[in-house]
C-alpha cells in the first residue's frame, strides 16, 4: 500500500466517463448497469468513509474552455468556485448548471510546486465541468460539496503531453499532498478504448458533420451556440454507429492495460506510444494518461480492478479502478 494512502489520500478512483451514464442509462442492458454501479457505490462508500475536504480531478476538456485557438497541454482550475454543467449539456446531464466549489489555496499550490518542477501549468480561474467531473459527481459525491480542484491534461489534439510526463504531473502534486493538512480524494475520468466524436485538422472536408464539429474545435462556445443541432445531430451518428456492425469496443486492449493499472505496472504504462495506444484504443483511449497521472501521485501504486463491462449502446469500454 503506498504511504500516504488511508493518511492524506482518503479516497481514489479512476473511471470511465461515458456520456452514456447520463441519459442513456436505460440503453445498458441490467446486468451491465448493475455490475457498474455496484462497483461505484464502493467508491462512494470510500468517501463516505473518508470525508475528504478537496479532491483533485485529473480531467480533460471537451472542447468547452480550451479549444485550438488557445489549448494548454496542462493548466489548473485556481479558484474558489467552478460551474457545470454548460447549458447545451444540462439536458444530456440530466443536472442543472450551478456553482460547484473550488479549492483556490490548494490549486495555487499545486501550480506553484508544478513551477517548481518545470511544469508550465496554465493557471486558469472559474473552470466550466461537464461529464468529466459530474459524471463521477454524480455516482460517487452527489449529495456533497466538496471542493475540486481540476488539473486539465490535453488528451486529445496533437502534440500530446507523453504518458510519463502525466505520471510525472501526478508526482509533483503528490508533494503538496504530502505537506498540506486537508484530507485528499483523488479522481481520474475518461478512457477506456472509445472513439469519440471529435475530429482531427485534417478531417475529410466532405464531411459535413466533421468539419461543424472541427469549427467548434477550434472556437469553442461561440461556434456551438451558432450550430445548436450539431450536438444532436452527433448523437444520431453515434445511435447509427452503435447499431452497426462496426467494431467500437477493443475489449482486449481494455483488460490489457486496465491489468497494467490493477498490477502498478508502470513502466509498462510510461512506454507507451500515442500511435500504439491511438490505434488499439482509438482517440479516446488517450484519456486513460489521466489514469497514468493519478498513479504517479500514489508513486505507481496498483488498484483494485472492480468492473469492466464493454457496453456497445455506449460504444465504449467501461471501467472502475479503487485504490485502497
Amino acid at each position: 500500500m503506498d504511504e500516504i494512502l488511508g493518511k492524506k489520500v482518503v479516497a481514489a478512483f479512476c473511471m470511465t466517463h461515458t456520456p452514456g451514464l447520463g441519459d442513456r442509462l436505460d440503453d445498458c442492458p441490467k446486468d451491465q448497469l448493475f455490475a457498474i454501479t455496484e462497483a461505484l457505490d464502493r467508491v462512494k462508500q470510500d468517501f463516505d468513509d473518508g470525508r475528504p475536504e478537496v479532491i483533485i480531478a485529473f480531467v480533460n476538456d471537451h472542447f468547452d474552455m480550451h479549444v485550438l485557438e488557445n489549448l494548454p497541454t496542462f493548466a489548473i482550475g485556481v479558484s474558489d468556485q467552478h460551474f457545470g454543467p454548460t447549458k447545451d449539456a444540462e439536458k444530456w446531464l440530466q443536472q442543472r448548471r450551478g456553482p460547484i466549489p473550488g479549492h483556490e489555496a490548494y490549486a495555487k499550490d499545486i501550480l506553484v510546486q508544478g513551477l517548481q518542477d518545470d511544469f508550465d501549468l496554465t493557471r486558469m480561474g472559474s473552470c466550466d465541468f461537464n461529464h468529466n467531473v459530474l459524471i463521477p459527481k454524480k455516482f460517487v459525491w452527489p449529495d456533497r460539496d466538496i471542493p475540486v480542484v481540476p488539473v486539465f491534461v490535453n488528451c486529445f489534439m496533437e502534440p500530446l503531453p507523453s504518458w510519463r510526463r502525466c505520471y510525472a504531473l501526478g508526482q509533483s502534486i503528490r508533494k503538496v499532498i504530502e505537506r498540506r493538512p486537508e484530507r485528499v480524494a483523488l479522481c481520474a475520468s475518461g478512457g477506456i478504448s472509445h472513439w469519440p466524436p471529435f475530429v482531427k485538422e485534417d478531417a475529410p472536408k466532405e464531411d459535413d458533420l466533421q468539419q461543424r464539429q472541427l469549427t467548434v474545435q477550434r472556437f469553442g462556445a461561440p461556434a456551438r451556440a451558432a450550430d445548436p443541432a450539431l450536438r444532436a445531430d452527433f448523437h444520431k451518428r453515434e445511435e447509427e454507429m452503435a447499431g452497426s456492425d462496426r467494431v467500437l469496443i477493443n475489449a482486449e486492449w481494455d483488460r490489457e492495460i486496465l491489468d497494467a493499472f490493477r498490477r502498478g505496472d508502470a513502466d509498462y504504462l510510461l512506454s507507451l506510444t500515442h500511435e500504439e495506444v491511438e490505434r488499439l484504443g482509438g482517440i479516446g483511449g488517450h484519456e486513460m494518461m489521466l489514469w497514468a497521472a493519478l498513479m504517479g501521485v500514489l508513486d505507481g501504486a496498483g488498484g483494485d480492478l472492480l468492473v469492466y463491462e464493454p457496453v456497445k449502446q455506449w460504444m465504449g469500454g467501461v471501467g472502475v479502478i479503487r485504490y485502497a
